[in-house]
């Protein structure tokens, strides 16, 4: 599923390459077949993608294109797609919270649009255990993160939690510096 998903992007995107550039985490075959079989058949038909979310301009990209996937996927497959929005405070305090449910609505806004099924999850306690336990719990097909590479210490805690790919953002390209230009003056 997750190649299909990812060569429909990279058609998409006139980006042949796009798999090795986002994918932060591939686990082996042998655990995505062992998880596969602990999905009860009624599940079978259901897609879930888990988008960490913040607020931040690079986890509102990802969900874009968390949407855009399940998007894609709903239209090419006769499978629901289910996307869970979760974000998570250190604290529960009432400030926190209220700041959280802003976060949460501004992310149903920019999901408002896909009109497919999303859940919005408000976690308390480490991002890395509150992500893989809503993957975990929810058996989801792809996780998707704002950032840009494996190496990330969130990715890494995170493949250890969590039997899914992680998925992340396009690295940006570098952007064009014009080269300074002599200026002669006439004398």
């Amino acid at each position: 599923m997750l190649k299909s998903m990812l060569m429909r992007l990279g058609s998409s995107l006139n980006n042949p390459d796009l798999s090795q550039e986002i994918v932060l985490h591939d686990p082996k075959t042998k655990v995505c077949q062992s998880r596969e079989k602990e999905v009860p058949d009624d599940a079978a038909d259901i897609v879930n993608i888990v988008v960490g979310y913040s607020g931040s301009s690079r986890s509102q990209a990802v969900l874009d294109l968390a949407l855009w996937v399940a998007h894609q996927t709903r239209v090419a497959s006769s499978k629901t797609v289910m996307v869970h929005i979760v974000y998570v405070i250190d604290q529960a305090r009432p400030e926190t919270i209220a700041a959280a449910d802003k976060v949460l609505w501004q992310a149903r806004c920019l999901a408002s649009e896909w009109r497919g099924s999303l859940n919005a999850h408000l976690r308390v306690g480490s991002v890395a255990l509150q992500l893989s336990q809503v993957a975990n719990a929810v058996s989801a097909d792809l996780l998707f993160l704002g950032c840009y590479g494996g190496g990330n210490n969130l990715v890494k805690s995170l493949a250890k939690q969590s039997s899914c790919p992680i998925l992340g953002l396009l690295k940006p390209l570098p952007e064009a510096v014009p080269k300074p230009q002599k200026i002669r003056l006439a004398v």
